[in-house]
């Protein structure tokens, strides 16, 4: 599927459609309308919420397996799990199913060099991490054109027959990024300067929460997080880091992989969208009722 611009990511300004009788409305007129609805309720979530995983989304590590009598073959593989979560505009991105990136296929096209350089030696990234190449997983919101239906033409060069995109469907990109940087960055914490138990430094950190002018209006302006890397897509959110264990790379080859080593996935270092009832849940407030089972009602 081809992937268009969304919209939503060029938001100057939440404007709504004056109706009146007698008005003519054209395509730019619905979309406009759209576009304020869904911005409305992007900010609800930016801001109400915040941005990160809302639930599932795990990345695990499948080992490779070879076939057996009763079995396939089991390509060696990183597994996104099923989940939602809210980009840094607002969006939700919803993955329905499991998604596997093919290590051994994503390895061999890789440039030697960019390998090479994305290389680690042990413990540099943290306590006991592995050697070896380094990548990030990151998921972003894209929106796909699905279907066709008749249109008029729009300028001399289209033909008669003029057809475009019946409906636009909210879908995502996963994306492995290699980590060339002495220290990678991570997303940053906006509620770092707030003091647990402490009302002034949370009044503080509430009136630091506002992104300024256009930058809150739309992903053009968005500016890049710690975690991102030059040119990405400052939308995009991270899943985990992953350390491949690999030895350090001959002249002009890439690193060589250390098959048999375990590769975990760092899901911890991604934020998180904490619901209410979870919240409550771990500050122990009770939202249900518990039956003792020798009570009789």
């Amino acid at each position: 599927m081809p992937i268009t611009t969304d919209t939503l990511s060029r938001q100057e300004a939440p404007e709504r459609v004056h109706y009146a009788t007698g008005v003519m409305l054209s395509a730019e007129d619905f979309q406009a309308e759209q576009d304020y609805h869904r911005g409305r309720l992007a900010r609800a979530l930016a801001y109400g919420a915040g941005h990160g995983t809302l639930a599932g989304l795990a990345v695990a590590y499948q080992p490779g397996q070879a076939a057996t009598d009763t079995r396939p073959a089991l390509a060696e593989a990183l597994k996104v799990a099923p989940g939602l979560a809210i980009d840094r505009i607002g969006r939700l991105i919803e993955v329905p199913a499991t998604h596997c990136l093919n290590l051994p296929d994503w390895y061999a096209a890789q440039l030697p060099l960019a390998l090479a350089e994305a290389w680690h030696a042990a413990d540099d990234l943290w306590e006991g991490s592995p050697a070896g190449v380094v990548l990030d997983l990151f998921l972003r919101f894209v929106t796909c054109p699905r279907g066709k239906t008749p249109a008029f033409a729009h300028d001399a060069f289209d033909s008669f027959d003029s057809i475009t995109a019946a409906r636009l469907r909210d879908s995502f990109e996963i994306s492995a990024v290699l980590r060339p940087e002495q220290t990678p960055g991570l997303p940053e914490d906006p509620w770092e300067a707030v003091t647990p138990g402490d009302a002034g430094s949370l009044r503080e950190a509430i009136f630091a929460a506002w992104r300024e002018d256009s930058e809150a209006h739309g992903g053009e302006a968005l500016s890049p997080g710690a975690e991102h890397v030059p040119g990405q897509d400052p939308s995009a959110l991270l899943l985990a880091r992953v350390i491949l264990p690999a030895d350090p790379a001959p002249p002009g080859q890439p690193p060589v992989r250390r098959s048999g080593e375990p590769v975990t996935p760092r899901n911890d270092l991604r934020r998180f969208v904490v619901t209410t009832a979870a919240l409550a849940r771990w500050l122990e407030i009770p939202l249900t009722t518990r039956i003792n089972e020798e009570t009789t009602p």
